[in-house]
């Protein structure tokens, strides 16, 4: 698979349709801190495009030249668009693929070059551009290189990312900003202020946590209306009381529900196979699309990726059995790729998604649990028009969402570490934000999904490519090991 480097709008309207602005022509670009405003000095931090701004020449820092990049015998240092970033040792071998490249970077071909490139992961290194859906750090819009000593540069530039704008007691550091040497950023991530070293250093209340104030653990009467105190000590949304327990011994592999493990050899668990049986514990692949029952063309995915659907689905049909609240169905399953790994409607020439989306069975559209509905098929969740004109997105309360079951089944996605990103509407996510943590909580999920959530959404529209056209349906992505 090939990357463009360059940025597009998207225009689509049509229902079932995600929207990217993926400079890369990748999947849907997520940024889990794209309030981060600030970070502590010398500390990299999240700029307005999610990437972070270090020095040095390790991969994923900034650059203006190859020299300026690290590299090895095996594979040389290039400065990508700002970005440094290795050359594979031969062509990719496949997207994605670890062979080619060093610990920590994924090989991708890139448009109008020759062999390949492998770009860093942002959970190994550092990311002075932005973190895309793949986990692989990309060059920005501001990113900056001098074409005169990097071959893989366009802007021929060289200026400073910084332009001013930062909060007091902070300076420009590439695409964001830092604060100055005596200062730390605040719990909110807005302003610099100095350390506290005992919470006589704060205000309002607040305690001092690793230099940090912020305010103590919530209390039952602490948090502000329309919340409450989960027993982390986090002010959450009110969805309701949590379902009760005691929470039911399931597990892969074990009885109903299947191992999402797949042992049978990256060649095979990264083939592209028709999503089958359509029907199964938990779920339902049913015709979508222009499908028939006799030709689901846009049902196929990754081996890989269907075992980890499957035993989210089942997990959530084993644990919420005694559930008695919403529809209490399987969840709906919608376009995944086709059967050579295209867009779905390639074949018919109507592609449904954005370039670089739903390619190669990587990526999956599914609906919400809902409650008030005859089934969980992909449908909006939430009143979706303004002024009686079409919106794409949620403009009111989900209020046929099922929050608990929906949240379940995005916790049981991150079993995988091959999890890249869960896309949902700005309105969703909250409810289900609340749901995951009490649900952690209780005990219900456990691991990533209670310490790391890959879950983003956007709230107003920050061009991102999550807020139009997922009132519907949720997206998952995941990437090959």
């Amino acid at each position: 698979m090939y990357r463009v480097v360059v940025a597009f709008t998207c225009l689509m309207a049509l229902s079932l349709i995600a929207c990217t602005n993926d400079r890369r022509g990748g999947p849907e670009v997520m940024l889990t801190d794209a309030g981060g405003v600030v970070g502590d000095a010398g500390t990299p931090i999240m700029g307005t495009d999610g990437g972070t701004t270090p020095g040095g020449g390790e991969p994923g820092s900034a650059c203006n030249c190859d020299s300026a990049c690290a590299g090895t015998a095996s594979n040389a240092g290039l400065c990508v668009q700002g970005i440094c970033m290795h050359r594979s040792t031969a062509d990719c071998s496949a997207a994605g693929s670890t062979a080619e490249c060093p610990a920590g970077s994924r090989c991708w071909g890139l448009t109008g070059v020759t062999g390949g490139i492998c770009w860093p992961d942002c959970d190994a290194h550092a990311c002075a551009g932005a973190c895309d859906s793949d986990g692989s750090c990309a060059p920005t819009d501001s990113s900056t290189c001098d074409a005169s000593c990097s071959e893989i540069c366009s802007s021929g530039g060289g200026t400073d990312g910084g332009t001013g704008g930062c909060p007091p007691h902070s300076h420009p550091d590439g695409d964001g900003c830092v604060c100055d040497t005596g200062y730390t950023v605040n719990a909110d991530r807005t302003a610099c202020v100095p350390p506290c070293s005992s919470a006589t250093d704060c205000s309002g209340g607040d305690i001092c946590v690793e230099g940090v104030c912020q305010p103590p653990p919530c209390t039952a009467t602490s948090c502000p209306s329309g919340t409450i105190c989960d027993p982390s000590g986090t002010c959450v949304i009110d969805i309701g009381t949590a379902p009760p327990g005691p929470v039911p011994t399931c597990a892969a592999g074990v009885g109903s529900v299947p191992d999402w493990r797949c042992t049978a050899g990256a060649a095979e668990c990264g083939r592209i196979v028709a999503f089958e049986p359509v029907t199964g514990t938990g779920y339902d692949n049913y015709p979508i699309n222009g499908e028939t029952a006799s030709n689901q063309y846009r049902s196929f995915i990754r081996r890989d990726v269907m075992m980890l659907i499957k035993y989210a689905a089942a997990m959530v049909d084993c644990q919420a059995r005694a559930w008695t609240f919403a529809n209490g169905g399987p969840v709906g399953l919608g376009d995944m790729s086709e059967a050579d790994g295209a867009i779905p409607g390639t074949s018919i020439g109507s592609p449904g998604h954005p370039a670089g989306t739903h390619v190669d069975g990587h990526d999956m559209d599914i609906g919400y649990f809902q409650t008030g509905t005859a089934n969980n098929r992909l449908r909006e969740v939430c009143p979706h028009t303004s002024g009686g004109a079409e919106q794409y997105h949620c403009t009111g309360a989900p209020n046929l969402l099922d929050p608990w079951r929906t949240a379940l089944f995005i916790g049981h996605l991150h079993a995988s570490p091959q999890l890249r990103v869960i896309g949902v509407d700005g309105r969703v996510g909250p409810p289900v934000s609340s749901a995951i943590a009490q649900l952690c909580t209780g005990g219900w999920l456990s691991g990533s999904a209670c310490s790391s959530s890959r879950m983003t959404y956007e709230t107003t529209d920050e061009g991102r490519g999550w807020f139009l056209f997922h009132h519907h349906h949720l997206h998952v992505s995941v990437s090959s090991p």
